[in-house]
């Protein structure tokens, strides 16, 4: 609206079923600030001398990135993927405020916990909607435990 003022008439982001999804995930990309307080804390707690004796050793900044960072920080990215994984399962609050709870445009946005909720409080079809939260619990246990299962192949605990 602000550039129609000057005569700019832009796109409908969130009202054209083509752009409406990647509209979502670009928002949702831009709240990514926790978990980057997450990877900040666990950057600082790297000691310093791994770093001081890769340089001796006479590694460069990304073999230092290679062999000491990225092997020390598994057990964040981990702990940050599990939680991105079951927050992206859950996706409802951005689909619902920008389609006003229909899924629209076209359907573009509507996600299963969006649909879960139209059947359930929408359509008072409780058993349905009840049905659909036991199902989206077992896929998102699935995952995780998918995530735990494979850690122990790529997660470096500093044992």
């Amino acid at each position: 609206e602000g550039l129609a003022l000057i005569g700019i008439e832009g796109r409908g982001w969130i009202s054209e079923p083509e752009t409406a999804l990647g509209t979502l995930i670009t928002l949702n990309v831009w709240t990514f600030g926790s978990p980057m307080v997450i990877f900040l804390a666990g950057l600082r707690q790297i000691p310093r001398m791994y770093y001081e004796a890769a340089n001796v050793d006479g590694a460069g900044k990304w073999r230092q990135f290679r062999s000491v960072t990225l092997p020390l920080l598994t057990p964040i990215i981990f702990f940050n993927l599990v939680l991105q994984i079951i927050h992206a399962f859950q996706s409802f609050t951005q689909a619902y405020i920008v389609s006003g709870g229909t899924g629209g445009p076209a359907d573009s946005t509507l996600f299963y916990t969006l649909y879960l909720y139209q059947r359930g409080f929408g359509s008072f079809d409780m058993g349905y909607a009840s049905a659909m939260a036991w199902l989206l619990l077992l896929i998102v246990g699935a995952f995780t435990a998918i995530n735990f299962w494979a850690s122990k192949y790529w997660v470096f605990y500093n044992d």
